[in-house]
């Protein structure tokens, strides 16, 4: 039997949806705007998840029924399922990225950029849950698309404007 490479599983994270996988693979989504894409990371099982949340609070929203969808509800949901995989909350960290301020005619101070909002939430929650932020890759008014390597937690984010980086 063949060994399994990280190329042969590639794990497509949709909007609004949050996948918890182990290495070897990668787990991607694309077309970050002003949603934020999340990834948590125990190094030493290496265990990842990636959401792609749309809104910050599920408190505020009428329909509830997605908690992925949300910021704030996506994280502990993924936190949850860490740790039913063995995971400690310890040793765990994440990334976050986009978060982008796509439309000009909404103000980016105002009550409407919904990206920033997504930034605030997120680094709110994984600080009270004393969860490290290791990297972060927000803001600007330009999309992204990123990939979670499970073998080493490095996250991998593409952009049309400025190209590649790994972090």
């Amino acid at each position: 039997m063949q060994k399994e490479t990280m190329e042969d599983k590639i794990i497509e994270v949709g909007m609004a949806q949050l996948a918890v996988a182990e290495a070897p693979g990668r787990l991607v989504t694309r077309g970050l705007g002003s949603c934020l894409g999340i990834t948590i990371y125990d190094s030493t099982k290496k265990i990842g998840g990636m959401v792609h949340a749309m809104l910050p609070d599920i408190e505020k929203a009428k329909i509830k029924t997605n908690t992925s969808r949300f910021v704030n509800s996506a994280i502990k949901k993924m936190v949850v399922d860490l740790e039913k995989k063995g995971c400690l909350r310890a040793r765990l960290a994440a990334k976050v990225f986009g978060g982008a301020h796509m439309f000009s005619f909404i103000a980016s101070e105002g009550a409407l950029n919904v990206g920033q909002k997504n930034i605030e939430m997120a680094e709110l929650l994984l600080n009270d849950m004393k969860i490290e932020i290791a990297a972060q890759e927000t803001g600007g008014t330009f999309g992204r698309t990123i990939e979670l390597n499970l073998e080493d937690g490095k996250v991998l984010i593409k952009t049309v404007s400025w190209g590649e980086k790994e972090v």
